[in-house]
């Protein structure tokens, strides 16, 4: 089981690679397919993480390793879409308050 932890959190690190390229193309949607993706990935990874506990099964050292590696990868990547996203999201919400500043002009002010 130690095994499909790590092979999961492998997959989840390059889909979040994946997203990341696609940020970095401003292929957004893209980038929210493979984020379906992943997030089913982030779930059969807590999964297996509560199997692992209930059954007392702990992470060798170099499993353990890895997985602090891959975490950090995710983090690291994760970030950088982040930062990415942040002047999108700021373009957005600036068209949206335009669009209802226009709104509530009277008629005759547009």
């Amino acid at each position: 089981m130690s095994e499909a932890l790590i092979n999961t959190y492998e997959s989840a690190s390059k889909i979040m690679a994946q997203m990341l390229i696609a940020a970095k193309q401003d292929a957004w949607e893209k980038v929210s397919e493979l984020e379906q993706s992943y997030m089913i990935k982030v779930e059969v990874i807590r999964a297996i993480e509560q199997s692992l506990k209930s059954q007392h099964e702990a992470l060798l050292p170099p499993l353990l390793k890895r997985k602090k590696q891959l975490l950090q990868q995710i983090l690291a990547d994760d970030g950088e879409i982040r930062a990415l996203l942040y002047p999108v999201m700021h373009r957005i919400t600036d068209m949206i308050f335009d669009a209802q500043s226009v709104s509530r002009l009277p008629p005759d002010a547009r």
